[in-house]
């Protein structure tokens, strides 16, 4: 905590505030390299980016609000302000891949990560890849992967941006950011402080009284500090700090009276890239150091547990370019992974070593790509993973594409060395996935459209459930199921360009049958039956009107009932409605907006026995300036 308030007192009084691109400010467009990893951009299955000006409508958010309103991604909440992680095409929450730069961010113990501890503000584009890609990130990427990526900038002047923003039960949030350059070096600061009590009113019953949302508060603050030098021209070097601390109270269940249960997050990312573009040559070297720890106390029944771990990440890159049609890729990663806890009985460490390979061919109408990735975990050799990839230009208005890919997740820290329980002895799940899509578009004068549709298939076998043998009194961690995952997915997009505005409609539908091939005793599962957590159908959709400064965002989202531990999760339909408007005045800008959540008052849960808030209000207003030259 002691380390946060010192950077955000330093930068704020030596810089004072920037950065996330508004629209409204005089932007100018990047000086970077262009040498961009194969797997950045997949071919044969489906993505999506999300860029500065469309994540710019949830720079009070985080990436846990903005893909339940934005993406096909199910986003498993446990309530405002508390842990939330993703479940992808039918996978669990250590089956979805979190890239910062380049680097993996899934924790060594869990092999997951708390999408509710990643603000909007600090990322400047996010894809989100659909489908295994453990040929191109590793251990984890069955389901799918979210890039958040930072921008590389070179500019010279000084450019700034405060936001703050007001809401419902006590939710205040502050942030500021800073960009400063003077042509070969350059630096961006942001930061952010945001607090709730989340005192929300529910119902357990609708003929019982109405409750109000206990110990559920929230106060968590950060700063990520960017250096950028460029070292001659098409060479260049950025450093990244990111620091961040989180304390939330967990409020009781609908079957407790009180809680009294407590968790602090604090964790230091750092990371140093140097890139060197050429003709035929591109160079890239990549280290990361993370350090995480998470305290959980609970005082009623005496618990407290300090849990952390380090990990060090280098990576060395090549990428040839061979003649105008293909691009042949290598890179180099060790990782090394050191964790801590009250349950294990040794201090666990992990030495990976990986080789990646990728070739690429580009043509006019059809493009190929495959992929492959040799892994040691500990000396011991890991599935080897192919991939192989393709997409072809059909008409000028159809686009047809598919992949096959082989996949794998490692066992985590607490699967082989968690008291009692854990199993040292246990495999890697491992399995093979294919997609097959479609893509027709369109565009007139002042229409342009898109409709996707892609099927997927998936089997993984080996995969890690904790059950409880027969005789035992505690669960344990076995390779005892197997996986069988497939579905359909839809993604439509409209725009209309008129004299006074633009109309932007988009949306997507998700049917996910995921489901247990072999029937378990304890938990009790049945074969055949889906997975926990994991809905069969989704459907989002997003419609925006923009005019002269002014713009209104409506967003909606239908979930169907999911198979919960206990019981059942019933289906809900939740809306959220955003109106802003902005000014640009010569080099200053600024934007005013309001927001409603739960736009229809709906009485619903995500996570059984965790109740969600009905309807609530947020304010807020940005205001800056752009003096940045070329």
């Amino acid at each position: 905590m002691r380390r946060i308030t010192f950077f955000l007192c330093f930068f704020w009084l030596n810089i004072t505030g920037l950065c996330a691109q508004n629209d409204t400010l005089r932007t100018l467009p990047p000086t970077e390299i262009v040498a961009s990893q194969l797997r950045n951009q997949p071919l044969g299955a489906q993505s999506s980016t999300l860029d500065s000006t469309q994540l710019s409508l949830h720079q009070t958010e985080n990436l846990a609000d903005l893909l339940s309103k934005r993406s096909g991604i199910y986003v498993k909440s446990y309530g405002l302000g508390s842990l939330a992680t993703t479940a992808t095409r039918g996978s669990n929450a250590s089956q979805t891949a979190v890239v910062w730069n380049g680097f993996p961010l899934q924790s060594p113990m869990l092999g997951q990560l708390d999408f509710a501890l990643l603000p909007t503000i600090f990322v400047d584009e996010m894809t989100l890849q659909y489908g295994g890609n453990s040929a191109g990130w590793g251990s984890g990427a069955i389901g799918g992967a979210a890039l958040l990526d930072n921008k590389t900038q070179f500019f010279n002047g000084l450019s700034a941006k405060l936001n703050l923003a007001a809401g419902s039960f006590g939710w205040q949030h502050y942030a500021a950011a800073v960009r400063y350059g003077n042509g070969r070096f350059a630096g961006s600061t942001r930061l952010f402080f945001e607090k709730a009590e989340n005192d929300f009113p529910f119902q357990i019953h609708p003929d019982l009284p109405e409750k109000k949302q206990e110990h559920a508060a929230l106060q968590q603050q950060g700063i990520l500090q960017e250096l950028f030098w460029q070292i001659k021209p098409g060479q260049e070097l950025a450093f990244r700090a990111w620091l961040q601390n989180t304390d939330r109270e967990i409020p009781p269940t609908l079957v407790q009276t009180r809680s009294a249960a407590t968790q602090a997050d604090e964790f230091l990312r750092t990371s140093l890239h140097w890139k060197r573009a050429g003709k035929t040559l591109a160079l890239q070297a990549r280290a990361a150091f993370f350090s995480e720890k998470i305290d959980y106390r609970d005082e009623l029944i005496g618990l407290k547990s300090l849990t952390k771990f380090h990990t060090w990440m280098g990576e060395a890159e090549a990428t040839w370019f061979l003649g105008q049609k293909f691009r042949l890729q290598s890179s180099l990663l060790q990782t090394y992974n050191w964790a801590d806890a009250p349950a294990y009985e040794n201090l666990p460490e992990q030495s990976r070593t990986a080789l990646f390979a990728a070739i690429r061919r580009e043509g006019k109408r059809w493009r190929a790509q495959l992929d492959s990735r040799l892994e040691l975990a500990d000396g011991e050799f890991v599935p080897f993973t192919p991939g192989l990839s393709a997409e072809a230009d059909v008409f000028n208005w159809l686009k047809t594409k598919g992949k096959v890919a082989r996949n794998y997740r490692l066992p985590t820290f607490n699967d082989r060395f968690w008291r009692p329980g854990g199993n040292p002895d246990l495999l890697p799940e491992s399995g093979w996935s294919q997609d097959l899509g479609l893509v027709f578009h369109g565009k007139k004068e002042r229409f342009c459209w898109e409709y996707a549709v892609t099927g997927y298939h998936r089997r993984i076998e080996n995969w890690i459930l904790w059950a409880q043998k027969e005789g035992q009194i505690f669960f344990s961690p076995q390779n005892i199921a197997e996986v069988w995952s497939r579905g359909l997915e839809q993604r439509l997009d409209l725009n209309f360009h008129f004299s006074f505005g633009e109309i932007a409609l988009s949306g997507g539908y998700d049917f996910s049958r995921s489901t247990n091939e072999r029937a378990i005793k304890s938990p009790k599962i049945e074969a055949g039956s889906q997975l926990f957590y994991t809905p069969e159908h989704r459907v989002f959709s997003e419609i925006t009107f923009r005019s002269k400064g002014f713009q209104i965002t409506g967003f909606q989202q239908f979930t169907s009932e999911v198979a919960g531990l206990n019981e059942p999760v019933p289906a809900f339909t939740v809306g959220s409605l955003r109106v802003q408007y902005g000014r640009a005045f010569g080099q200053w800008g600024g934007t005013v907006f309001l927001q409603i959540e739960n736009l229809w008052d709906a009485d619903y849960l995500v996570i059984e026995r965790r109740p969600m808030p009905g309807r609530y209000f947020r304010v807020g207003l940005s205001a800056g300036f752009s003096r940045l030259k070329t």
